[in-house]
């Protein structure tokens, strides 16, 4: 599996206040429902995300990416993330960044192997957040709690909500995981 291969797309939870997005022109669409960020490069999109809450006047704003590849996808958001910044978003203990990789046709060893990472630097990226929020709560579940890939397989190919989410790697073909 060569990661240039591999399409990917990131949902990034931040908090912006009323007036900083009236003054950059920002409208946050409903959710699943973004509209354009005027600010970030088309397909680039604002919606509104429940489990994100702030005090005041904060609005909650989850900003979806398009769909991106490899090292450009990556540089993109950087490129975005300092563009946020930049723009006035904020991020607060409710929020987090998911990561979406595309479907291709993976090997079940393949598959093994990404679960197995993943697990092994759980901690790790659990720790980015700076909260114990997202490693207790129900949306973003432990993949290291199965011990072992087969049995991590089985269990998190029918509940989206881990660390590591692969339903789309499994929903075309289900390959066997021994």
């Amino acid at each position: 599996m060569n990661a240039n291969d591999l399409t990917f797309g990131i949902e990034l939870e931040t908090v912006v206040s009323a007036a900083t997005a009236n003054r950059n022109g920002l409208f946050i669409g409903g959710y699943h429902n973004g509209r354009q960020v005027p600010y970030l490069p088309d397909g680039w999109t604002a919606a509104r995300d429940a489990s994100v809450s702030g005090s005041g006047d904060a609005l909650s704003c989850e900003i979806v990416s398009p769909v991106l590849r490899g090292e450009a996808g990556v540089n993109a958001v950087y490129n975005a993330v300092n563009t946020l910044v930049e723009r006035g978003h904020r991020v607060n203990a409710t929020c987090g960044c998911h990561i979406h990789i595309g479907y291709a046709d993976q090997p079940a060893e393949q598959i093994r192997r990404l679960i197995a990472v993943v697990s092994y630097l759980e901690t790790a990226l659990y720790a980015t957040t700076g909260t114990k929020n997202r490693e207790r709560g129900r949306w973003c579940k432990s993949v290291r709690e199965y011990n072992g890939a087969s049995r991590a397989f089985n269990t998190m190919r029918g509940d989206r909500y881990h660390l590591l989410n692969i339903q789309n790697l499994t929903t075309h073909r289900l390959p066997t995981i021994e």
